[in-house]
């Protein structure tokens, strides 16, 4: 009584079939929708890594401004005149009195 039947079709073989029998369009289309959505996927993710670089570098260079305004400050404080006087007179250095203790030689080639 029950003979099987040679000429059934699967329905997920028809509409297969049927699709690219009668659907093309819709397939290139719904192609191009995936296509699409990937690339606005690896889009997003680039352009996160790059606000997360941009972050970074952000970041050292208001380090390296506190460093150079450091760097500046430390430099006016060890260029102060006072300062050189007296490292100067602890060293024993003394001023140069002009005509008197300068001695000039020139060199003739």
């Amino acid at each position: 009584m029950n003979q099987p039947v040679k000429n059934r079709f699967s329905l997920v073989k028809s509409i297969i079939d049927d699709l690219f029998k009668y659907q093309k369009l819709s397939l290139i289309l719904f192609g191009l929708v995936i296509i699409s959505a990937f690339l606005v996927l690896l889009t997003t993710q680039q352009t996160r890594k790059q606000v997360i670089y941009q972050e970074q570098l952000t970041l050292e260079r208001d380090v390296l401004e506190s460093e150079w305004r450091n760097l500046i400050i430390e430099e006016n404080v060890l260029a102060d005149p006072k300062r050189i006087e007296s490292k100067a007179y602890h060293l024993g250095m003394q001023y140069v009195q002009p005509k008197i203790d300068e001695t000039i030689i020139v060199i003739k080639k």
